[in-house]
């Protein structure tokens, strides 16, 4: 079975900083634009701004964290990253009843079934 898998890969902080630049640039625009036609409307500008520039600033932290940690790989993080590589083989079990059998076994031992 083939599954898809979505790109885990985290950012770069030149990424984040990047996109938190144009939404604090979105929300001084909005707030510009939207005070001139409707005031109310800037309220939204200002909290959207706010908001831009906290996110902005942690995104921007936490991928200079990632960054340096991936410099430094230990043991811990490579298997909490990569769960899969580190997983024990599945038992292999009978289509037909479910009891574990042997890698090698033509036949299974409880239900007499050949696969």
């Amino acid at each position: 079975m083939h599954r898809h898998h979505r790109n885990t890969e985290p950012q770069s902080p030149a990424v984040s900083l990047l996109f938190g630049i144009f939404a604090v640039c979105f929300g001084i625009f909005w707030t510009i634009m939207a005070g001139s036609i409707f005031p109310p409307m800037a309220l939204f500008g200002v909290l959207w701004t706010a908001i831009a520039v906290t996110t902005t600033v942690n995104s921007y932290k936490n991928a200079k964290k990632r960054e340096e940690k991936s410099e430094n790989p230990s043991e811990e993080t490579f298997y909490r990253e990569y769960p899969r590589e580190n997983k024990k083989p599945e038992e292999l079990r009978c289509p037909y009843c479910g009891a574990p059998i042997k890698s090698g076994d033509k036949k299974c031992e409880y239900c007499d079934s050949e696969f």
